[in-house]
């Protein structure tokens, strides 16, 4: 019996915190420690704010998850590469910590803890905190993760199934898209519903008689042999009023192919064919690929 890393399946939650790091020379090898470090720190923090849903996964690039000479495990992991001729940037790094909860000061908390416990094996690349708005929608209006799974389909979304060497561990990607407002709100909201694919106002999906092929939905929403390639969404908006925003996009899946399936259609790698959002709203400005071993693995690296 494993256990999935506990940012992956509590949907909801209203704040995160996400940061991408390096090892430095020998890091590495502080690396289990600081897991089981963390784990101990997450325990001591979840009991402080019993009702906070509070998770965190650690997770790692392909480079360093070799290191630890898990051969069966995580084997489809491997370096994010740039896509559509650089509208997707690859920025691969060591380790992605994901912290979420119901409250920001468990999060800040735990993130403390889980940066102490790293120290000096680790430089930080980037971290950024999100949080949920108003009735779940993104900051270009949007109410975000409509499409997600829910109930007992998370786990089977997210985690890789029972009878693997690696069941419980799930593939994840994270993307850090900028936003300019500023262009999305001069082109009006039905054009932004054409981008989308789906109603502002009321969250209503166009029919696909309707729909754009270069729409969101028109570029994510794909099926092989009739069987939607789902993902498990947990991003957040993040970033400054005043300042750089957009949106922290974190995904988890059983298989990194329903992954990089929809990321091939949004930059036009399967058509030519790229996402409307990129062109009136998003750019990408970072892309990895992580894998999030089961808790049990993760304490005994």
């Amino acid at each position: 019996m494993t256990t999935p890393q506990t940012a992956i399946l509590p949907d909801g939650c209203k704040a995160g915190i996400f940061i991408e790091a390096d090892f430095v020379s020998d890091g590495l090898k502080a690396a289990p420690a600081a897991c089981r470090d963390s784990l101990a720190a997450l325990a001591r923090w979840q009991a402080e704010f019993p009702d906070a849903v509070l998770g965190l996964t650690i997770a790692f690039g392909s480079e360093a998850w070799k290191s630890f000479g898990h051969q069966n495990e995580g084997g489809e992991l491997k370096p994010f590469r740039a896509l559509g001729n650089g509208l997707a940037p690859a920025t691969q790094h060591d380790l992605f910590i994901h912290i979420q909860a119901m409250r920001q000061d468990a999060v800040y908390a735990l993130a403390q803890a889980v940066l102490a416990a790293f120290g000096s094996s680790i430089k930080v690349a980037r971290e950024e905190h999100g949080l949920r708005l108003h009735q779940n929608r993104g900051l270009d209006g949007f109410v975000d993760g409509t499409e997600n799974p829910q109930g007992e389909k998370i786990a089977a979304t997210a985690l890789i199934p029972a009878g693997r060497p690696d069941a419980g561990g799930s593939y994840v990607l994270l993307q850090n898209y900028r936003h300019d407002l500023g262009k999305w709100q001069r082109i009006g909201t039905a054009e932004q519903e054409a981008d989308v694919g789906r109603s502002k106002a009321d969250d209503i999906e166009f029919d696909k008689s309707v729909r754009l092929p270069d729409s969101h939905l028109g570029r994510v929403n794909l099926k092989e042999d009739g069987v939607g390639l789902k993902i498990v969404r947990r991003s957040l908006p993040y970033g400054k009023i005043s300042g750089e925003h957009g949106l922290m996009f974190t995904a988890y899946c059983h298989t990194l192919h329903n992954i990089e399936a929809q990321l091939l259609s949004m930059f036009g790698e399967t058509d030519g064919k790229t996402d409307r959002l990129l062109q009136h709203l998003s750019t990408a400005v970072s892309g990895a690929y992580y894998y999030a071993p089961p808790v049990e693995r993760l304490a005994d690296l």
